[in-house]
């Protein structure tokens, strides 16, 4: 009996041995796979920046500007942001990408020209792009007598079918010119 009692502690001490050691290869393991994780995701996370950076980068030296990311954004549905990612990807992938691109371009400005219409008295300003820039109502009245409109309400129509075309700096342009006529 003895020895009986004698091998079972032996056979329970192997046991228990045996088990804390699979304890440990198991936090080990899971340390290890823990660290692998924190440096893949910190490598995944400067992948991201770098390639975030490089889509900047590609926007900005491109052709293309905010008020065509906003027409696109306005005839994709999605938000300026969301655009600029989608233009770039196509301006990077370059070729035909660049051609459907201008393709989208010409079809998201003719769809917003045919939405701009003059303001209605009662109508909260129904236009989008002109809400979205830096002019202002003083702006605009300048800008209706250096063009000729009848109105403030004219010239924010004819800025809201600019900044539409991407020709903000014809605005920019007239505007400098007012400026100086009204001194």
């Amino acid at each position: 009996m003895k020895y009986n009692l004698r091998i079972f502690l032996l056979l329970l001490g192997v046991f228990v041995g045996s088990f804390g050691t699979a304890i440990n290869t198991v936090f080990a393991q899971e340390i290890n796979l823990n660290s692998n994780y924190q440096l893949l995701n910190h490598t995944t996370k400067s992948a991201a920046k770098n390639y975030k950076d490089n889509e900047l980068r590609a926007f900005l030296t491109s052709k293309y500007d905010y008020w065509d990311a906003r027409v696109l954004a306005s005839f994709w549905g999605v938000t300026v942001d969301n655009a600029k990612a989608r233009m770039v990807r196509k301006i990077i992938w370059g070729g035909e990408n660049i051609a459907i691109l201008e393709q989208f371009l010409v079809d998201a400005r003719l769809q917003a020209l045919r939405a701009v219409k003059p303001a209605r008295a009662g109508d909260s300003s129904p236009y989008k792009f002109y809400q979205d820039s830096t002019y202002n109502y003083n702006d605009a009245e300048a800008l209706a007598r250096f063009w000729g409109e009848r109105s403030p309400t004219d010239a924010k129509v004819r800025i809201e079918r600019n900044l539409i075309l991407g020709n903000d700096e014809v605005i920019d342009q007239a505007l400098r010119y007012a400026r100086s006529r009204n001194r």
